[in-house]
């Protein structure tokens, strides 16, 4: 997990969206929002440098399905403590054919772009990309429907939720008319037990506002990871 207030530097969007969120999601909000600017000039040149420009707008035609699960699908990890940068990254190797745990990844000493709580989104581009070689890693913004779209390609998206207290990257696999379908690596939100493809399942509005984080760059963002081939 990554805690928003490492990313203070980050220029701050409207917090209107806090109003709706599940739970005490939004006071929760409110108590990150007055963390930032707290940060040394130190940490917040560290966070500049594992960062990412904007991503782009996500192109999406919205001529997918209705409803979609990619299958079969790897068995998700289950992270100790904030290795979920970690845990996506293997559920994505595993997708396409490699045998990787995401704890053992994330705790490896080249594990790309760390800090304490987690690891900045930068991490997937240089592991992928820099460390492996053998992928492609892009970063988009987009709404609901645009994720439906990029899942619908078949492949496992990766994307950045705020979970109360934290921000959280999970990777979604399926979705239908009122759900998006994850395989969580945190097992407190697992909430589906009787099926292989998905073990969370979240409400449409929902997802949303847990997408929906109120912090420039961070805002809606998705990973697709490709595998190059040859």
């Amino acid at each position: 997990m990554l805690v928003v207030g490492m990313l203070s530097w980050v220029t701050v969007g409207s917090a209107q969206n806090q109003e709706g969120l599940p739970g005490n999601q939004g006071n929760s909000l409110s108590k990150l929002m007055a963390m930032l600017g707290k940060m040394t000039d130190e940490q917040k040149a560290y966070a500049r440098a594992n960062w990412l420009v904007a991503p782009e707008a996500y192109a999406s035609r919205h001529d997918h399905p209705s409803s979609y699960i990619i299958s079969p699908n790897p068995t998700p990890d289950t992270q100790k403590t904030c290795e979920c940068s970690g845990c996506s990254s293997a559920y994505l190797l595993r997708f396409y054919g490699e045998s990787v745990n995401g704890v053992e990844l994330f705790n490896q000493p080249t594990f790309p772009c760390k800090h304490s709580e987690g690891a900045y989104p930068k991490c997937f581009k240089v592991l992928f990309e820099e460390q492996l070689g053998n992928y492609t890693t892009e970063y988009y913004t987009g709404t609901t429907d645009d994720l439906k779209d990029a899942v619908s390609k078949g492949t496992p998206v990766i994307v950045l939720l705020f979970n109360g207290k934290t921000l959280h990257y999970v990777p979604v696999v399926g979705y239908d008319e009122e759900h998006f379908f994850i395989q969580d690596s945190v097992d407190e939100y697992r909430n589906v037990d009787d099926c292989d493809d998905f073990n969370r399942s979240v409400e449409i509005p929902v997802f949303d506002n847990m997408w929906n984080i109120p912090i420039e760059s961070c805002q809606r963002l998705f990973v697709i990871v490709g595998k190059n081939k040859g």
